[in-house]
């Protein structure tokens, strides 16, 4: 996939059609610090935009692959187009981190708006509960995000991680992810 190209022509082309979005997913945690494989593009959209991003992403040579209230999957045959998931945000936590989204110079030129690092815990903490045979990858990379953040001194909303984790009955691991930021720090 040309992440580069297909940014510039799919967040361009989303700014124009006025959807609300953000990038998430494993690129985002290359833009907050954290180097991982990924090999699509994710985002989060206000689930009423879905209309103008399909028309956004049908132009673009994608097609709808999958769909359900909470996401959308799109793919292209052309391989430099990949993949690109769509998380729905109509619930509450989903559309607090879609306003928390700042944008982010991607390359010269181009900015699109990505979600804060604890969000990008939150959606692990998530994917974490949602698949066991993720789990303990999602957990890595959650301890990755924390280790990042402390080592170039950027706060986290430790408040935020906590409701994150309330959701999903895992306030207990609190503490724990709470150590991993303090051996770096």
């Amino acid at each position: 996939m040309d992440f580069l190209g297909v940014t510039r022509q799919v967040g361009r082309a989303l700014d124009e059609a006025r959807v609300r979005y953000a990038l998430i997913g494993g690129f985002a945690m290359a833009l907050r610090g954290v180097q991982r494989a990924t090999v699509d593009l994710d985002f989060i959209l206000m689930r009423e935009d879905l209309g103008r991003a399909d028309q956004v992403l049908t132009g673009a040579a994608y097609r709808r692959v999958f769909y359900s209230e909470n996401v959308s999957h799109y793919i292209a045959d052309a391989s430099a187009l990949g993949r690109i998931d769509l998380l729905h945000a109509f619930r509450g936590p989903s559309l607090s981190m879609l306003m928390r989204a700042e944008r982010i110079e991607i390359a010269e030129g181009l900015t699109l708006p990505v979600v804060q690092s604890e969000d990008i815990i939150g959606l692990k903490i998530q994917a974490a509960v949602n698949d066991e045979q993720r789990a303990a990858a999602d957990w890595a990379d959650i301890r990755l995000m924390i280790e990042v953040s402390a080592q170039t001194g950027m706060a986290l909303d430790w408040a935020l991680i906590a409701d994150y984790l309330d959701i999903f009955d895992l306030t207990s691991e609190l503490a724990r992810m709470r150590g991993w930021y303090g051996k770096t720090h």
